[in-house]
C-alpha cells in the first residue's frame, strides 16, 4: 500500500512537472563536486526527514511541502497496531496525509541567496521527485542556475557521500 501511495504521489508531482524549466538533473557525484565549488544545496524534505533520516552535509533545510496528518478512527489504529508484527505499518493506513505546498518556499530561497551569494542552487529530497517539483517551481519564478539532484538523498547515501543526522 505504501508503494502505491508513493507511486501515486510521484505521478501527481509529474503532472505539475510536465515540462522541465530548471537547468538540469545532476548525479549525486556531480552535485557533490558543485557544492565543493560553492553551489548551495537545499534539502526540500520535511524537517523530520532532514533531522531524523539524515541529510547531506552542508545542506540547508527549506521544505517545499508541509503535511497535514489526520488520524483515522482509533479502533482501526488499535486493530492495525495489534497486527503489526515484523515491520512498521504504512502511515497511510492510520492517517489521512495531505501535502500542503510551502507558500514561502521561493521567498526563503531568495533570502538564502542574499545571505550566501548568487551561486547555483541544487535541490535534493529523498528520491528526486519533490526536488524536481521544487526546481521547476523556482525556475518558473525566474530563479537561474537551478538544478535537481537525481536519486535524492537515498542515492547520496548509497554513493557514500558525506551526510549527518540522527
Amino acid at each position: 500500500m505504501k508503494r502505491i501511495f508513493v507511486i501515486l504521489f510521484l505521478l501527481a508531482l509529474g503532472l505539475f512537472a510536465d515540462e522541465i524549466y530548471y537547468e538540469d538533473d545532476l548525479s549525486v557525484q556531480e552535485a557533490y563536486e558543485m557544492v565543493q565549488k560553492g553551489a548551495i544545496l537545499i534539502d526540500v524534505r520535511t524537517p523530520a526527514e532532514y533531522i531524523y533520516a539524515g541529510h547531506a552535509l552542508g545542506a540547508v533545510s527549506i521544505p517545499v511541502f508541509d503535511y497535514s496528518y489526520k488520524p483515522k478512527a482509533l479502533q482501526l489504529r488499535y486493530n492495525l497496531a495489534k497486527k503489526e508484527k515484523k515491520s512498521a505499518l504504512d502511515a497511510h493506513k492510520v492517517y489521512n496525509i495531505t501535502p500542503i505546498e510551502n507558500k514561502h518556499f521561493a521567498e526563503d530561497v531568495a533570502k538564502l541567496l542574499k545571505l550566501a551569494g548568487n551561486h547555483p542552487i541544487l535541490l535534493i529530497c529523498r528520491t528526486g521527485a519533490r526536488s524536481q517539483y521544487a526546481a521547476n517551481l523556482l525556475a518558473k519564478k525566474g530563479f537561474a542556475k537551478v538544478y535537481n539532484v537525481e536519486g535524492g538523498f537515498l542515492a547520496w547515501k548509497k554513493a557514500k557521500l558525506p551526510y549527518g543526522g540522527e
